[in-house]
């Protein structure tokens, strides 16, 4: 989800000394002195111009080392394909500890729900019942990633994930969000959960679930290496998650887990309503 430019060196004009320094000695009174006079005044003309040369050279150099690469993967080719290629390099690192895989992203790309577009999001800002209306964000800018869980309707099978792998889960919707950050151009990220990860213990709970993001609120995680926000190995499961590494992917994920419901714009586009969740 990255040109230089040649220069050419700057030509500069003759040192002044070279035009105005008679090369014939002086004939009249007085002359040797403006002699020694014209040779210190060639000789501070040659000082200066190397000055001038060296500021020249100082100021094309680059003003800073290039610092560590952000990830040592990146997306390649045209823009259009990136969020596939950082759905199909996230998602195949994510496994049970069978080895299988923990779900597959079946969608990468603009947000849509069966072909519709999504142009906003509203978020719930009070409790249950309040009053206060919903805060709309635009997603003209945005990606959207589907993760479907592996048994039918892209549920979970039953008993299959344990409270470890839904941290996993919100672990591999976060490194998707941070891809699409650095190298698609995105500016916010929607995830769609599998619909019954908030509750294994009753199959028939198919509430929707997703996770949000906005380039804004990982910012600084954008700043600095992937790795030193998700800190697992290569191919992280539950029971490998550093403890550390998870209060991170609580901290930035929590906050920004919803229960959504779509709705249909008049003009014909449709938007999420979110409402928070914590802790799922």
């Amino acid at each position: 989800m990255a040109e230089d430019l040649a220069r050419e060196e700057p030509r500069f004009p003759p040192a002044e000394g070279d035009v105005l320094v008679p090369l014939v000695p002086a004939r009249r009174e007085g002359g040797a002195h403006r002699v020694r006079f014209g040779l210190a005044y060639l000789a501070l003309a040659a000082v200066a111009g190397a000055a001038l040369g060296t500021t020249v050279v100082v100021l094309d150099r680059p003003g800073k080392t290039a610092g560590p690469e952000w990830s040592s993967w990146q997306p390649s080719g045209d823009r259009d394909a990136h969020p596939r290629q950082i759905a199909d390099h996230v998602s195949q690192r994510y496994r049970r500890p069978s080895g299988t895989q923990l779900v597959a992203v079946t969608y990468a790309g603009e947000p849509q729900v069966q072909q519709v577009p999504l142009s906003a999001v509203a978020i719930q800002t009070g409790g249950d019942g309040s009053d206060s209306p919903p805060k709309f964000v635009q997603i003209e800018n945005g990606l959207m990633y589907n993760l479907c869980g592996l048994g039918p309707s892209c549920a979970f099978p039953e008993g299959e994930l344990s409270e470890g792998g839904l941290q996993l889960l919100r672990r591999e919707a976060l490194e998707l969000a941070l891809y699409s950050f650095k190298y698609a151009g995105a500016d916010s990220v929607i995830a769609l959960l599998p619909p019954n990860v908030g509750n294994q213990q009753d199959p028939d709970d198919d509430t929707s679930r997703t996770l949000f993001f906005q380039k804004r609120d990982l910012a600084r995680e954008l700043e600095r290496p992937l790795r030193t926000t998700l800190l697992a190995p290569e191919q992280p499961q539950p029971a490998e998650i550093d403890p550390d590494e998870g209060l991170i992917i609580d901290r930035l994920t929590q906050p920004r887990l919803f229960q959504y419901e779509i709705r249909q714009a008049q003009e014909g586009s449709a938007f999420l309503i979110l409402a928070p969740l914590v802790g799922g």
